[in-house]
């Protein structure tokens, strides 16, 4: 069996801070000048907000021979040169190994050796868990060890976009720091700067406001084509062209998330448009629809509820390996009931 991946980071680092990491870097001078840099940080923050840009400036601060009384990344010293290129030997970076989900035991009992022992260069010695709550539940009960016994000079820095599923007492003994989401305009004018101005409010609302997820997506030109699939597979599932199992199994093999995502927006703009009295249908906030007309009448409580089904679906799969084409088809046989009861029934009749 090979060792556990526990070596010094091996990648060159490029340390960027962005626009909204402002207060958690605030927060991490202060702490610095005081000297009451705790032992072990939890950077917790929705995916897409650069929480590992963050833990990588850090690192590299912390690091830099010139971090006197300010943290900074000098980029000449030494110190910054081999975390730049990815050789300092005191800097760890822990994640799931190759072709594995999560992050093992013997990783966070080799780690916890690792830091235990003298620095190479007598500085601190950093170890970054990414993400930390795929962490197995032995390898979270062996880094309490760590956290209750700290080493001299030691920084552990766990990320996470989850961190109710991080225990308890892990928690508890990190430092919070939060990557907050940015306001509206200042995500929106750094993500068409980096998109070169391909990028639309609507992408930055569909990937929750969170400018690094909505960047990829601008990238790679994702969003418009599952928008474009979305509006036709949906369409054709409303006008009764196409059946609950062939949608279903469709969505499941491809992008599911994102497409749970879509109609999360996609509902609760029309719940939106019917409480405003707006006839104007929407396939996503601002966009016009080419929709079959949904009732008049529609049942806003009932749509909600639907969109807390839908939440709790998206949850379940990201923790769970849950039956997708049959979850997706339950909720979308209980989306057009809700739609369109008598027309749910009238098809019951009939199978």
């Amino acid at each position: 069996m090979s060792d556990p991946v526990v070596e010094p980071v091996v990648e060159p680092i490029h340390p960027q801070l962005l626009p909204w990491h402002e207060t958690a870097v605030a927060q991490l001078q202060s702490a610095w000048r005081a000297s009451h840099l705790p032992h072990a940080l939890l950077l917790q923050g929705a995916d897409g907000l650069g929480k590992k840009s963050l833990a990588k400036w850090l690192a590299c601060a912390v690091l830099c021979e010139r971090s006197h009384t300010t943290l900074q990344h000098c980029g000449e010293c030494a110190n910054c040169k081999l975390t730049t290129a990815g050789s300092h030997p005191d800097l760890l970076w822990i994640a799931p190994e190759e072709d594995k989900q999560q992050i093992s035991v013997d990783q966070i009992r080799a780690t916890g050796e690792r830091l235990g022992k003298t620095s190479y260069l007598g500085g601190y010695k950093i170890a970054i868990v990414e993400p930390a709550h795929q962490m197995t539940h032995s390898a979270a009960n062996s880094l309490l060890k760590t956290l209750e016994e700290p080493p001299p000079q030691c920084l552990l820095i766990l990320l996470t976009s989850r961190p109710s599923s991080l225990p308890a007492t892990v928690r508890s003994r990190c430092q919070r720091i939060a990557v907050l989401r940015p306001k509206r305009d200042v995500a929106l004018t750094w993500l068409q700067h980096a998109a070169s101005d391909t990028a639309s409010p609507q992408l930055l609302e569909f990937a929750g406001g969170a400018p690094l997820r909505a960047l990829e997506f601008a990238r790679a030109g994702a969003f418009d084509a599952l928008d474009r699939e979305m509006t036709r597979s949906l369409a054709a599932l409303l006008a009764g062209d196409t059946d609950v199992t062939q949608v279903a199994g469709e969505w499941a093999k491809d992008a599911l998330p994102d497409r749970l995502t879509w109609l999360d927006l996609w509902l609760t703009s029309q719940a939106r448009a019917a409480i405003a009295g707006n006839a104007d249908l929407v396939t996503f906030p601002t966009r016009p629809a080419h929709l079959p007309s949904l009732p008049r009448t529609l049942n806003i409580s009932a749509v909600y509820r639907m969109v807390d089904r839908l939440r709790a679906l998206k949850a379940q799969l990201a923790r769970t390996s849950l039956q997708r084409e049959l979850a997706v088809e339950s909720w979308l046989v209980a989306l057009l009931d809700t739609l369109s009861p008598a027309a749910t029934r009238h098809r019951a009749a009939n199978s």
